[in-house]
């Protein structure tokens, strides 16, 4: 046996000796073992390094190669960790950020997704002809007959004032208020007088649940003779005119009541519902 036979076979010792006090993952010690056939014997490090601990009943030649082998499993050890897991067997993929969409701003708006800039998280797409409406949803540029309109309504504390008699609010403000969830709105909504047939039935919009109701106005109903000359569904909502029709989704995100509003005059195109309609299901909420 050589002296080189002999130094391997201690090292191999000591890996076997030592493995419960420093135990070493399988992969690190079969490459130390690998390595030991050709690793070259270095002699006494210079400075601090000459304190490496080590047991000194190993003879000399054994310490400088465990030097040796300890500086194969850093530079292992090292390449795994700044490598991370790799198991397509190629390069590491760069990350790819995703781009926001532009906040809603300004009137008129080019066709494209945007995100709303007031209340809450949400994306919206919209096609051309769409325009701003104060940050929390879009409205169309038609004429007062087929005026259409989708928001978030982005001021919860106005349904602490929900009505029983949309065209005498005053006199018919619920009391106690409307509780927080999504059934308690729903269904005061559902109860109020002179609203169709407005039944409240399940629904998902940017993948979060709620209700859904579609509530009308009158369309013999003379808006002057309300409250004000105001027809209202809660505190600051009015009603633009007799026919108008309301689709309320009021959905729980993540423990929070948001209501969506997607309104339409009764001078509305097939087509432009329909377009109307492809915007809501473009809506992505985000927690």
């Amino acid at each position: 046996m050589t002296r080189e036979d002999d130094f391997i076979g201690q090292l191999e010792g000591y890996l076997d000796e030592y493995e419960a006090l420093t135990p070493l993952p399988d992969a690190i010690r079969d490459a130390i073992r690998a390595e030991l056939p050709t690793t070259k014997q270095i002699g006494p490090l210079p400075g601090p390094m000459r304190y490496l601990s080590m047991s000194m009943s190993i003879p000399a030649p054994a310490r400088y190669g465990l030097v040796a082998a300890a500086v194969v499993a850093a530079v292992l050890v090292g390449a795994a960790v700044f490598r991370g897991p790799n198991t397509g067997g190629g390069p590491e993929p760069t990350p790819t950020a995703t781009a926001t969409p532009p906040q809603l701003a300004g009137d008129a708006l080019d066709p494209g997704t945007y995100t709303l800039t007031r209340a809450y998280g949400a994306t919206i797409t919209v096609p051309a002809g769409w325009g701003n409406l104060r940050g929390i949803g879009v409205t169309n540029e038609g004429s007062d007959e087929s005026f259409m309109a989708v928001l978030f309504w982005s001021f919860p504390d106005d349904f602490n004032e929900v009505y029983t008699d949309p065209c005498n609010w005053s006199s018919s403000i619920i009391e106690p208020p409307v509780g927080p969830t999504v059934d308690e709105l729903a269904n005061a909504l559902a109860a109020q007088a002179m609203r169709g047939d407005a039944v409240p039935t399940a629904v998902t919009i940017g993948g979060y649940e709620g209700k859904y109701l579609e509530m009308s106005v009158p369309t013999d109903m003379d808006l002057a003779s309300c409250d004000e000359g105001e027809f209202r569904s809660w505190l600051g909502r009015y009603h633009q005119g007799p026919g108008q029709i309301d689709r309320v989704y009021i959905l729980d995100v993540d423990g929070q009541r948001r209501v969506l509003t997607v309104n339409h005059m009764p001078g509305a195109s097939e087509a432009e519902l329909a377009e109307q309609q492809a915007i809501v299901d473009s809506i992505d909420i985000l927690p």
